[in-house]
């Protein structure tokens, strides 16, 4: 059995399930879990999704994989979605635009996962049975604010900025913005690098279990992400 805090399983579980990066730092926010624990699962996703980014692409060439199965694959596995984008043009346009769809498939679950978290970890999980009730607040507290924000310009930019003025308008606009995304998304990081206790860090790595767990979760991911992708785009919808 691997032995390891609640709060480490939640994050690289939802990792290796959802969208690597910004689903971890959400239920890491939702659960309150220590930031070398997020730092440890940023850090296996980042490394792992490299690996991906490269070796999926070959593997789904090498069988003669079509790009729609292949695409659906990449979408629901790889972490990142800027990985998913480039591992889906290295296959082909077809490709890329069915793994850039699942993959904001998947984005849109964060949001409801974080909520879910946030209620089990203060009504279960951390709560003290001598303490009054946890109220509507003390989820409000946990729930990661950054999601609302996401939600609330995707339906700008579908619903009003689009229609209003065009895609073609409206790309302009992101790639005028595309440097303030890095450098906040850098930013992001570089405070969680401030916060990381090194030692506590290096302790959760000696024990092999949190890798352990990583690989088994990622592993799982690709075999049933295949089976669905092949059963649904090569079976049900072939193309």
């Amino acid at each position: 059995r691997w032995k390891m805090e609640k709060s480490l399983a939640l994050l690289i579980a939802s990792a290796t399930a959802v969208c690597g990066v910004s689903a971890a730092i959400a239920m890491a926010a939702a659960s309150k879990a220590k930031k070398e624990h997020l730092t440890l699962t940023i850090s296996m996703s980042l490394i792992f999704t490299v690996l991906m980014l490269i070796g999926m692409p070959l593997v789904i060439k090498s069988v003669g994989m079509s790009q729609i199965v292949g695409g659906a694959w990449i979408g629901g596995t790889i972490d990142s979605s800027g990985a998913v984008v480039a591992a889906g043009e290295l296959l082909g346009e077809e490709a890329m635009e069915v793994a850039i769809v699942i993959k904001m498939i998947q984005n849109m679950m964060i949001g409801i996962l974080a909520f879910v978290v946030a209620v089990i970890w203060v009504l279960k999980i951390e709560r003290d049975p001598e303490a009054p009730r946890p109220s509507v607040l003390d989820i409000w507290y946990r729930f990661p604010k950054f999601i609302l924000g996401f939600v609330a310009l995707s339906l700008v930019s579908s619903f009003i900025l689009n229609p209003m003025i065009g895609e073609t308008a409206l790309s302009g606009i992101l790639d005028v913005t595309k440097g303030l995304r890095t450098y906040f998304f850098s930013m992001a990081f570089v405070c969680i690098g401030l916060e990381t206790g090194f030692k506590e860090l290096g302790k959760n790595i000696e024990s092999r279990d949190p890798i352990k767990l990583y690989l088994f979760g990622q592993t799982l991911n690709l075999v049933l992400t295949l089976i669905f992708a092949l059963f649904l785009f090569g079976l049900i919808m072939p193309r």
